[in-house]
């Protein structure tokens, strides 16, 4: 056991004796629960051995491996991941690389692990194998390197031999792609997005291989399913086989694209402890695979006729919150192929993998158990089942655990000093919303549950018991996080419940009331009513997504000012942690602490008095709605400013733009079955002119937006007092690029709502979208990052009157406005421009068919879109290039799929060509492929003159490699995350529809498109630009006249498109052979 001394593990055996061999049935599995129960404690107690048996006390090298001990000498610190990454990203800044910086921070460079006492002998072996694999220490001969594709193509060739065997291959394939994410993400990425990113490519391929292998991708997953019964061992044997060869072959090809010497070496974060590590693996690999069972097996969130599509939305997601609250700790694998491949070095088996492997099977395990505590009636039969109504002990037990976890995300992000704990925090909640509304309906929150009172969806005794629920484990979370803090660098610091530095607790406490009633009024109206009359889907795809995009919203708005808790059992975690703190003797006083949560409980009960007045017909079915919809348009509109407020005046420029598209998005969500949800002027005109909205009802609702913005204006700048909002040009651009800035993205936001919400394609009378409000909000998160600083991003005019109050709307207040109104009505004329059946009959609409040139136009716009929000980002620096690309591609998706498939990128056509099926025609291609590169040209030569004008134009942008990558790394790059978006494609937008998806509008397919460009673009950035598109390439390359490495980029990235179509037809193997016998 001493280090540097070689052990053996004894094989252990795939089947514990208290498993049955073959099906487990959910009768068998309620017969097996103290068995289970005790095999899982075996479990963890085994990993905590492990975990201390590597762990060596004293060793201060380890931990300066991992890039936080402050005690470390320069020559450490300078070595450590930490400062590596950082300085990668200062370059990255300057040459525009859409991201880079600090992985998880836990997971350290293996050049600067062999300096550590601690390194097991053999790992310089293994080190000499991997260089000499991939040619030399420095990444690896050319020829080698090259062996990546044959061999990936080998495998999905053996692996698609047959049917039979697409599911194994498809299990590969998403491991694989999950696995070299977080290779990339660790050695090129940022710490303020990997998590993202790596939830991102999760999501996406969950979806993309779901109708094929249910998308397990992690041998715990597939180990709670089989504890559950939902599959057989011999199935789980075979995906685990499947998985950990896709983990390995993926540690292969990043051992080719990265020096050898720098891959990453697994193990606990500087000052942590083994236990500290596998405790947090268990915690959130439970998380994880309770989330998998609830979302997607559970059998009220799966009805067989009306199946949920948000089940990869909430299983991806999990990894943002625990990726943010434990990276810094553990490095958040929550997956034993993960932590295997990450353990490259010590070959997967003997590292801190086994350790960590053995947490997370314990955490599956547990999963699986309370899942069946929480939904007994899993087991019960059919018509039992039907007549099951939760009682009290298992929706208290819902609020438990639902809490729980928002609020151990919460403390641990705070100890971890995450960079985003708002967004982790909405990721811990949309999740269990996700998993257990069904069951308690997922207050976990007493504001929440007082607004339910109020409302009358919950009675008093159940409020009560829902109350002592969620602030006791809000308590026990903040002491259990109180264990994590005894270790963390953050020791010295004592949590509480306070304002903000320089504020007061009455503007505490007030923005607390504004964002807390933001939150209880959008579960009112998202989770409490029934879905709309023309969605065919009873599921309601969107409720958790939106109550969570409030907490992102208030969480960043007004975290600077009163912590953005907005529930009162997150500030008892929070106090208690702060109790907890070690060394401390006094009492956190608990008078800040009972102010603000009475003031988020009166938000509660305000909530509920709002939405009574704004959604009238819940109450009374003839009650009449003209006033109730001037009402919403105003409330939204109030909410939208006076967010857009606070983040101005107090927020962070890395998430502005996101909180503000997430509040848009949730008022939206909330005031759209009344009012439409414009809750913008130029919106209004453009739903008028489009023959969409009558003029006095245009005029009508102007007025209540621009009330609600200048009230809202006027609010911020009293409260937040001497601080106040002002509106201008950016630094160093003339008022003529603001305005167009303005009218540019105002047109794109307006022509997103014409065609998300207005469209008969899009919005059949029996078959309603649902994805309408967030393709609209995220229209923010693409124009707000990548003109911010150009003008401001308000695309409103209700915006532009609230920001610029102080002068009444008289200064530039008023020609943003005029420039946005103009906005508005280019969106209609390019509205009309591809959606000429708009204007037919509904007989001759029902046989349109949309011609080449039509298609042509929409391609055109698409792609030109998504190269200028890259471009701009690009030339202004932007914090958040693949984020802002991601939204815009999503956003242009949802809008145009329905008139050309919405390619907008030369790779993801040719993917669609070879992936046969005619789902493109060679002439529609060519067309196609022609229009995307001109696109891209003119994108960029526009970005080149805002780049000129702009505070970087003494800077070059070129199309190149990143520092200390050549031209072949870059390209591999490129290649393989291409290939990722180019089989996402094809799996999610071109396949059947599934059976048990009732709506023919389906939720998810822009999303998960979207997602492999924010994966995509954060991990690879650094290394290549992360264009993953030829369109994106030029456009870039046009913006600085730098074509020299335009085709080699090209070339691979349309490689990377073929090989995603090499990989749909290993995988999908029954899109052909169903296609075949109809053909036949």
């Amino acid at each position: 056991g001493a280090p540097g001394s070689k052990r053996r593990i004894a094989p252990i055996s795939w089947r514990p004796s208290w498993v049955p061999p073959f099906h487990l049935s959910m009768t068998t599995l309620s017969a097996h629960r103290p068995s289970m129960l005790g095999g899982g404690l075996l479990l963890l107690l085994a990993a905590g051995c492990v975990a201390q048996h590597h762990h060596t006390p004293g060793n201060d090298k380890r931990d300066c491996v991992s890039g936080y001990d402050d005690s470390c000498n320069e020559e450490d610190a300078d070595s450590s991941l930490l400062q590596s990454k950082l300085s990668a990203s200062k370059l990255a800044v300057a040459d525009r690389r859409s991201a880079v910086g600090v992985a998880f921070d836990a997971v350290a460079p293996s050049g600067a692990a062999a300096n550590a006492s601690s390194s097991l002998a053999g790992q310089n072996s293994v080190q000499a194998l991997l260089s000499s694999l991939t040619g030399s220490s420095e990444g690896g001969a050319v020829a080698t390197r090259l062996l990546i594709i044959p061999a990936f193509l080998i495998v999905l060739a053996l692996c698609g031999l047959s049917q039979t065997l697409s599911k194994y291959a498809a299990e590969f394939v998403g491991t694989f792609v999950l696995v070299l994410t977080v290779f990339c993400c660790i050695m090129t990425g940022s710490g303020t997005w990997n998590a993202l990113a790596i939830a991102c490519v999760l999501m996406a391929m969950i979806y993309a291989t779901g109708s094929v292998s249910g998308a397990n991708l992690n041998p715990a997953v597939s180990l709670t399913l089989g504890l559950s019964g939902v599959l057989t061992w011999d199935v789980v044997i075979k995906y685990w086989v499947s998985q950990l060869l896709g983990g390995f072959v993926a540690a292969g090809c990043a051992a080719a694209l990265f020096p050898a010497a720098d891959l990453p070496v697994l193990a606990p974060a500087a000052g942590f402890t083994g236990v500290h590590a596998v405790i947090a693996e268990l915690l959130y690999t439970f998380m994880l695979c309770f989330v998998v069972l609830n979302c997607a097996v559970s059998k009220r969130n799966n009805d067989p006729k009306d199946g949920n599509e948000f089940f990869a939305l909430a299983i991806g997601f999990v990894i943002v919150a625990g990726g943010y609250a434990v990276g810094g700790i553990s490095g958040a694998a929550f997956n034993p192929a993960v932590a295997a491949a990450l353990d490259v070095h010590h070959w997967g088996i003997s590292g801190w993998s086994a350790g960590y492997g053995m947490a997370e099977f314990a955490g599956a395990a547990l999963a699986s158990l309370l899942y069946s505590v929480v939904r007994p009636d899993e087991s019960m039969p059919q018509e039992q089942f039907r007549r099951y109504v939760p009682i009290l002990s298992a929706k208290c037990f819902s609020e438990f655990l639902g809490t729980f976890f928002l609020v151990l995300t919460v403390c641990l992000n705070l100890i971890t000093e995450s960079p985003a704990v708002a967004l982790s925090a909405a990721s811990a909640l949309m999740c269990m919303v996700y998993s257990l509304g069904d069951v308690s309906g997922a207050h976990f929150n007493p504001a929440v549950t007082a607004a339910c009172v109020v409302r009358g969806k919950c009675s008093i005794g159940d409020a009560l018991a829902f109350l002592f629920t969620q602030l006791s484990a809000g308590v026990l979370a903040g002491l259990l996080s109180g264990l994590f803090h005894a270790a963390s660098k953050t020791k010295e610091i004592t949590f509480g419940i306070k304002p903000g530095d320089g504020y007061n607790l009455i503007q505490a406490g007030g923005v607390e009331f504004f964002a807390t009633f933001v939150l209880a009024y959008t579960v009112l109206a998202v989770a409490t009513t029934q879905p709309l009359p023309n969605q065919a889907s009873r599921q309601k795809m969107y409720f958790a997504l939106t109550i969570a995009f409030c907490v992102t919203a208030g969480g960043f708005g007004i975290g600077a000012i009163s912590g953005g808790e907005l529930n009162p059992a997150v500030s008892f975690g929070i106090s208690m942690l702060g109790m907890a703190s070690p060394g401390k003797t006094d009492m956190v006083s608990i008078l800040p602490m009972i102010g603000i949560s009475l003031m988020e409980v009166l938000g509660g009960v305000f909530a509920a008095i709002v939405f009574f007045l704004t959604h009238p017909k819940e109450r009374d079915a003839d009650a009449p709605e003209e006033i109730a919809s001037m009402l919403c348009e105003f409330v939204g509109t109030f909410v939208l400013v006076f967010t857009v407020g606070c983040c101005v005046l107090t927020g962070s420029g890395t998430w502005n733009a996101t909180a503000i598209a997430s509040v848009l998005m949730a008022m939206i969500y909330a005031t759209g079955p009344v009012s439409g949800g414009n809750l913008n002027p130029a919106v209004s005109l453009s739903l008028g002119l489009s023959g969409n909205m009558t003029l006095g009802k245009v005029l009508r609702y102007w007025v209540a937006q621009l009330l609600g913005g200048g009230l809202a204006g006027f609010a911020v700048n009293t409260l937040l007092a001497p601080k106040e909002l002002s509106l201008e040009p950016g630094a160093s651009f003339s008022p003529w690029h603001a305005v167009l800035a303005e009218v540019i993205y105002t047109a794109m936001l307006c022509f997103v709502v014409l065609n998300v919400a207005a469209s008969r394609r899009n919005n059949p009378p029996d078959n309603g979208n649902q994805y309408f409000a967030l393709a609209i909000g995220f229209v923010i998160v693409a124009g707000g990052y990548a003109a911010g600083g150009i003008s401001g991003a308000c695309f409103n005019p209700a915006v532009a009157l609230g920001v610029d109050i102080k002068r009444f709307g008289l200064g530039w207040g008023f020609v943003w406005g005029l420039a946005e109104l103009s906005g508005a009505v280019l969106a209609v004329l390019l509205y009309r421009l591809v959606r000429p059946d708009e204007t037919l009959s509904e007989v001759e609409a029902a046989e349109y068919t949309a011609s080449l040139p039509t298609k042509c136009a929409s391609e055109f716009l698409g792609t030109f879109m998504l190269v200028l929000t890259v471009g701009l980002n690009v030339v202004m620096a932007s914090p958040a290039t693949a984020w802002s690309a991601a939204a815009a591609l999503m956003s242009m998706i949802y809008s145009l799929g329905s008139v050309s498939g919405a390619h907008f990128n030369p790779a993801v056509t040719l993917a669609i060509v070879a992936g046969g099926r005619n789902k493109c025609p060679g002439k529609d291609a060519v067309a196609f492929s022609l229009t995307q590169i001109i696109a891209g040209i003119l994108a960029g030569l526009l970005c080149a003159g805002f780049h000129t004008a702009g505070p970087n134009a003494e800077k070059t942008f070129a199309l190149q490699p990143g520092e200390k990558y050549d031209a072949l790394g870059a390209g591999l790059c490129e290649m393989l995350f291409t290939f990722v978006l180019g089989y996402v494609v094809l799996a999610v937008a071109t396949t059947k529809q599934p059976q048990q998806q009732l709506s023919k509008q389906p939720f998810h397919f822009a999303l998960a498109i979207a997602s492999c460009v924010t994966a995509g673009g954060n991990a690879v950035g650094a290394a290549s630009g992360g264009e993953l598109n030829p369109a994106v390439a030029i456009g870039v390359a046009a913006q600085d006249l730098s074509f020299g490495f335009f085709v080699s980029f090209a070339l691979w990235e349309l490689l990377g498109g073929a090989l995603a179509a090499v990989a749909f037809r290993a995988t999908h193997r029954g899109e052909f052979v169903e296609d075949l016998s109809e053909k036949a």
